[in-house]
């Protein structure tokens, strides 16, 4: 056969309903071991799972950092570098993005991107917030 298939991927192809479902049962019966092996994958193949994850929002790698290197490597709202980390290791400045157009906005630090995903998780519009932000206070 000359369809450019290997036999394993013409094996795959003609069983993959069966094979899907085999592993669906499979992560169900034992999903401890499926988050053990997701969490081995992830941690062995870093590139590959970040340019996963930005394929997202439509980002190559190489898209993300010319975003971070247009925004000067800061937070598009606090002007800020990245602080926030885990097990020692800084985050990444998150990507931002409409989540009705999934148009992508720019890069935010870790504590600016919960912000705006507590106001859009609640419905209230950013324009209020940016209102609110711009009034003139009794207080002075």
């Amino acid at each position: 056969m000359s369809d450019g298939l290997t036999r394993q991927q013409r094996y795959y192809l003609k069983n993959k309903e069966r094979l899907v479902q085999e592993a669906r049962n499979k992560r169900a019966k034992d999903p401890d071991k499926h988050k053990g092996y997701v969490y081995k994958w992830k941690s062995r193949n870093p590139d590959r799972e970040r340019a996963r994850n930005l394929a997202q929002f439509g980002l190559t790698i190489e898209d993300y950092d010319a975003m971070h290197e247009a925004q000067g490597g800061v937070c598009a709202i606090c002007k800020q570098p990245e602080t926030s980390s885990r097990n020692g290791k800084v985050y990444r400045l998150a990507v931002d993005h409409d989540h009705n157009t999934g148009e992508v906005r720019g890069l935010l630090c870790f504590k600016c991107n919960s912000a705006m995903g507590s106001f859009e998780k609640r419905g209230v519009p950013l324009e209020n917030v940016i209102q609110f932000l711009g009034r003139e206070t009794d207080c002075d």
